[in-house]
Formats: structure tokens, sequence, C-alpha cells
């Protein structure tokens, strides 16, 4: 009987065995990344509202919040690109050049922090960023207030957004009403989110392969969550460090906000979602195909001196 019961259960094991092992990797993978929800998240400091988001929506759009009337929060973090320009880095006022890549603003709300450093802790502060940046969009809260208070729509668009404020126009409400828009501009239902949910059949043979890669080789360490990053600052270069067009020697990240020397060229581990759509990649913007940055990143973070890292 004993035996009978043995040659049973090896069967069983061999005839199932591929069925456990993705049942396992699914149950992993739902243990480290989080689905996208279907509405944008409840901000404590900014509760949503319909009339707010609209504002925030005119106000996305809007040039007119530049010195020049020509650079609006669309011009670099475009909604019909993923939420970038395609640009290494952005051109501002006069033609300038930043100095970094502009993230894409969409699941931005599920960052912990924004920027590349964290400067800003919300999409609230970051808003006002690139407004007074000389390098951006140059201009300055008080000029802003005074366009638009010289647009009624807009004056009667900010009455009804933020009801009962005794000035409801002002420059800290222009950025909580960018950051209401901001936060609606989220992208659940995703294949992967399908297969967090349940859906073990959503993926390809060759997806789930890169998503068991992905979990052994050690890119959740960083990219992990609801966004697959976006949580947390590590040093870029922990194992060997890239070469200075890829992480450039004046630019040293975190350090600049912290002061700390531990902050030397660490950053802010970006967000995957829709990272097909996104390039280039890195704070530079220097990498355009995504099988070299995951190769880069083998060899910067990891130790491992081929792409196998697959994402």
């Amino acid at each position: 009987m004993l035996k009978k019961i043995g040659l049973a259960t090896v069967f069983m094991a061999l005839t199932l065995g591929g069925a456990w092992a993705e049942d396992s990797l699914q149950k992993r993978a739902q243990g480290m990344f989080q689905p996208l929800p279907q509405t944008p998240p409840t901000l404590e400091k900014n509760p949503l509202t319909p009339e707010m988001i609209d504002l925030g929506r005119m106000l996305y759009f809007d040039p007119r919040l530049s010195a020049s009337h020509l650079i609006s929060c669309q011009t670099c973090h475009n909604v019909g690109l993923a939420g970038i320009d395609l640009q290494e880095t952005s051109v501002g006022h006069g033609w300038q050049k930043g100095p970094r890549n502009a993230p894409t603003v969409l699941n931005a709300v599920f960052n912990r922090a924004q920027f590349w450093d964290g400067r800003a802790d919300d999409l609230a502060e970051q808003a006002k960023g690139p407004v007074q940046a000389s390098v951006e969009m140059n201009n300055t809260p008080e000029r802003v207030i005074e366009t638009l208070n010289s647009i009624p729509g807009y004056v009667e668009q900010f009455r009804k957004a933020f009801p009962g404020e005794k000035a409801p126009l002002s420059f800290d409400a222009m950025a909580r009403a960018i950051e209401a828009f901001e936060a609606t501009l989220i992208t659940p239902d995703a294949p992967f989110d399908k297969y967090l949910k349940g859906d073990a059949g959503v993926l390809s043979k060759q997806q789930l392969q890169g998503l068991q890669l992905y979990m052994d080789k050690g890119c959740g360490a960083c990219h992990s969550g609801v966004n697959l990053g976006g949580q947390g600052y590590y040093p870029f270069g922990l194992v060997e460090k890239p070469g200075a067009e890829v992480l450039p020697p004046d630019d040293l990240g975190r350090f600049k906000v912290t002061n700390t020397a531990a902050d030397r060229y660490v950053f802010r581990a970006p967000p995957l979602r829709n990272i097909t759509l996104t390039a280039p990649y890195f704070h530079s913007g220097k990498v355009w195909s995504l099988k070299d940055a995951v190769a880069l990143m083998g060899s910067a973070q990891l130790g491992i001196m081929s792409p196998s890292c697959a994402l």
C-alpha cells in the first residue's frame, strides 16, 4: 500500500509540477507587487473633487503658466506619449536644456516622492518647481497669480474648486489643482495587474520566465510595490559605476537635497510601469534601448554582466 501511494505521489509531482511551479511564482509575485487600483488614491492633504480635477486639467495644459506663454506641464509630460517627452532632457525657457530626464507623470501619484532626487514630497509640491525653475517655465508665483486673475474663467473655476477659502486663487491652490488632475492619470488593468489579481494564464511563457528571472536576480529589491519602483533611494553603481555619459559626475543626485555624503550619486528608483513606452532611460536619459538599460542595471547594481534580469 505504501509503495502504491509513493508511486502515485511521484506521478502527480511529475505531471502537475509545472502547474505547482506557476502557482508558486504567482504567489511570490503577489507578495512583491500590487495591482494598480481602478480609481485614484485618496490624497490625505488634498481631497479630490470633480471641480478641482477639472481645474487641474485646464492648468496642466495651459502654457500661460510659463513666462513665455509657450511651455505647459504637458510640454515635458505629454499624456499622449506615456507622460514623457521622448527627449534625453527637456527643452525649457529660452531653448535651454534641463539637467535630467523628465519622468513619466502616469501613475506618479503612487511614488514615495517626486523628482529623481525625491526633493518634492508630493505632486502638489512638485508642480511648483518647474513653474519657477529658470531652465523650465521661468515664472514667479506673483506673475502666475496675476495672469490667472486676468482670466475670468479661471477666477470662477478656482472659486468652484476651493469654496469657502478667503483667497481661492493662489499659487498653492494652483499646485493642488494640478496634483488633483495628475492623480487621475493612472493606468490600471495591464496584463500584469490581471496576473496579480489571479489570472494565471494572462502572461506568456516568455513573460513568466522573465518574471521569475526578475525576482530571482534581485530586480524587485528596488523595483517592487504597486508602481514597480518609485519608493526608495539607491546608489547608481552599487557594484560598478556606469560611465560618465550615463552617470554625469557633476550630478550628485540626492546629495544636493540632504547634503549627506552617503547620498552622493543616490537616486530614487524609477517606477517601471509602462516602461517600454518611456524611453530614454535613467536620470541622464542616455540609454534608449530597454535591453541595454537592463544590461546596465545588471552590471551596475547586481554584478551581472549579461542582460539576464529581464523586464
